[in-house]
């Protein structure tokens, strides 16, 4: 049990109840302050528990709409075991409509968090050992901040364990998106860091997806966040109903894009503006421009062309146009109708 992260509520007591996880925190203005996390509890007799998580980053939008329209429509009639809500992780980057924390922290790069010690890694530690194994389910809607904008996606890493595999298929069907994105383990990034990571390595069912991101949330994309929470919940039991597949709903299937190649990701060699050529979902030849980088402050220099180095179709584009060398700009994977038509091993 956390010693300096407590929950305003009951998590175990039936009904519904709204408070704040309450974190010790010292600041300039106020030794003794206390940092307050919203969430929601509703609980309604035996049956599994789902714990929706949003603002993992402070600038994708979607999730902490679809996140607080739930909390504040469900009832608990409505639920079979117990939903827990954070309709907010990292409030401050909210506000600032940052990714990242104003102290420069991502959120999402803490766990399993430090019980003793910033305000962030406390509550990625009361995650990692209070909710995460209390949670069957484990939903963190994601888009792609400011920096990417992806087409508009559920998404799961590649499993080796083929029975863990066929479990995240299944959750990321679940939010009937057009196109399902399957990654490797994220570039330079040690997955354990990750809030995906964690509740995987406890064996919890993982929901997440990517809705869009440039730092926007369009009608369309906050729509698919609420409908896909809404089938995912429905999937994981604990509220009535049997969800339903895009065919079900008279959908196109969906088309799964295989980003596991060595050379999905492409990134900026120049410092400047950076131009989308190929718009998301288009299919792509090894050697097409895809994009250009423009000097803006020497109108005369051409611009820099970045080149896919590999076929397929661009399932990430750059949201925000001002690039440096190594940033991503696109990632680009091939296309199948089918995950069991897809590489094992690549």
């Amino acid at each position: 049990m956390s010693s300096t992260v407590s929950s305003s509520i009951d998590l175990n007591a039936e009904g519904k109840a709204t408070g704040y996880l309450i974190i010790g925190d010292s600041t300039n203005n106020s030794g003794w302050a206390t940092f307050n996390v919203p969430i929601i509890k509703v609980k309604n007799g035996v049956g599994p528990t789902v714990l929706v998580l949003a603002g993992n980053h402070g600038d994708e939008y979607e999730g902490q709409f679809a996140a607080a329209t739930l909390a504040h429509e469900l009832k608990a009639s409505d639920v079979h075991g117990r939903i827990i809500i954070i309709p907010c992780l990292s409030q401050e980057a909210s506000k600032a409509g940052t990714r990242h924390w104003p102290t420069g922290v991502n959120f999402n790069r803490t766990f399993p968090g430090n019980e003793n010690g910033a305000v962030s890694d406390k509550l990625a530690h009361y995650l990692t050992n209070e909710l995460f194994p209390m949670s069957d389910a484990v939903m963190d809607i994601h888009s792609g901040g400011r920096g990417m904008y992806f087409i508009p996606c559920s998404h799961m890493v590649w499993a080796k364990d083929k029975k863990q595999r066929a479990k995240m298929f299944a959750s990321m069907l679940a939010w009937n998106t057009s196109h399902h994105l399957i990654f490797p383990e994220q570039p330079g990034t040690n997955p354990a860091s990750l809030l995906a990571g964690e509740a995987e390595r406890q064996g919890k069912t993982l929901f997440t997806t990517e809705l869009g991101g440039a730092g926007v949330a369009t009608f369309e994309t906050t729509q698919l966040a609420k409908d896909g929470l809404q089938n995912a919940l429905r999937m994981s039991g604990v509220i009535d109903g049997a969800p339903k597949s895009r065919v079900e709903l008279g959908l196109s299937a969906p088309i799964f894009v295989d980003m596991r190649g060595p050379h999905a990701y492409h990134s900026a060699t120049h410092t400047g503006l950076y131009e989308n050529i190929i718009g998301l979902g288009k299919a792509v030849k090894k050697g097409e421009v895809i994009g250009l980088i423009h000097e803006m402050d020497h109108p005369d220099t051409p611009a820099v062309k970045i080149f896919a180095e590999q076929d397929g179709v661009v399932g990430v584009m750059r949201g925000f146009p001002r690039v440096t060398p190594g940033d991503v700009v696109a990632v680009i994977g091939k296309p199948y109708a089918s995950t069991d038509a897809m590489p094992e091993n690549i």
